[in-house]
């Protein structure tokens, strides 16, 4: 279930934890969350009885407490978590308010547009399972760093200099299930927060993948969604930007390969890499770009910053 991330992971945002911390906590609290609601049949809404199961269930298991205990937060910060009277209300409401940066509304609108092409290249007509998601973005980044001019023109003057830019933002760490970005997650969550992505149960059997070891969930365009996309789907596919062009290129590339793969042979495929197979669990595996876009760079920014304002 998704929505569960407006909660889960807005409510330590008023501690100050540092990357690993914070990918930690949401491994935690998965494991948590997913046992809990194994107990029990699936809400019909997110509304009062949703948030006091959290706080009853979830926010107050002793393994929450005592992962959130070893970051050095005190009795007095954890208190809310002890107690069960996390106010997920008001974390719902924050959430909702939020206004992103330029990096993070590119990252969502590669992301819708990731789900579309390979939707329209798949022989189910979406993206299959969650796994495949964080397995496509995470290719999607790997491809654009091993491009020959990655690391050669990084420092140039020019457009053509900024490649090292490009790419989703996002940092992923090795897990059982192979490579895996909790920020990737966060903004597919947020995405079906805003009804832009519909994430239905395709299967019974899972892939490992967090949120997915039950079952295994589709990802697809809502109808929100599919307006959207339709919205800035041309002006990413014949923009001025050599950076964002590129990383276009390289989505479509990646798509093209996987698309018509079973679930087994892109697990093998994913676990194929020299880089993958020499990591220790929780190793850092890719890092996304270091530098990134700036305003003048992509022309129809106005046009996007408003269709995130309101979704």
């Amino acid at each position: 279930m998704p929505n569960e991330w407006k909660v889960l992971e807005r409510a330590v945002d008023r501690f100050e934890l540092d990357p690993e911390q914070r990918q930690e906590y949401v491994r935690t609290i998965t494991e948590v969350y997913g046992e809990a609601m194994a107990t029990r049949s699936e809400f019909e809404e997110f509304g009062e009885e949703y948030y006091s199961f959290l706080n009853r269930e979830v926010f107050s298991d002793d393994r929450v407490i005592s992962t959130l205990s070893s970051f050095g937060l005190s009795e007095e910060q954890l208190a809310a978590f002890r107690d069960g009277t996390i106010a997920s209300d008001e974390l719902v409401k924050t959430w909702n308010e939020l206004r992103f940066r330029i990096d993070e509304l590119i990252d969502f609108a590669m992301l819708l547009k990731l789900v579309k092409d390979y939707g329209d290249r798949s022989d189910t007509g979406m993206i299959e399972s969650r796994y495949r998601l964080q397995k496509l973005v995470y290719l999607v980044n790997r491809r654009i760093a091993q491009q020959d001019d990655y690391d050669a023109i990084g420092e140039l003057e020019g457009d053509l200099g900024m490649l090292d830019r490009t790419g989703y933002r996002y940092r992923f760490t090795k897990r059982s299930s192979g490579p895996f970005s909790s920020d990737v997650y966060e903004d597919k969550n947020r995405l079906f927060a805003w009804q832009l992505i519909d994430e239905p149960v395709i299967g019974q059997k899972g892939t490992g993948e967090v949120g997915e070891h039950e079952r295994r969930y589709g990802v697809e365009l809502a109808p929100a969604g599919e307006i959207m996309v339709n919205e800035f789907y041309d002006r990413i596919e014949h923009a001025d930007s050599m950076m964002l062009s590129s990383w276009n290129y390289a989505q479509q590339t990646v798509i093209d390969e996987i698309a018509h793969m079973t679930h087994d042979d892109f697990v093998q495929y994913i676990s194929e890499g020299d880089r993958l197979q020499k990591a220790s669990t929780g190793a850092e595996l890719l890092v996304g770009p270091r530098r990134k876009f700036k305003a003048n760079e992509i022309e129809f920014l106005d046009e996007l910053t408003g269709e995130f304002a309101h979704a």
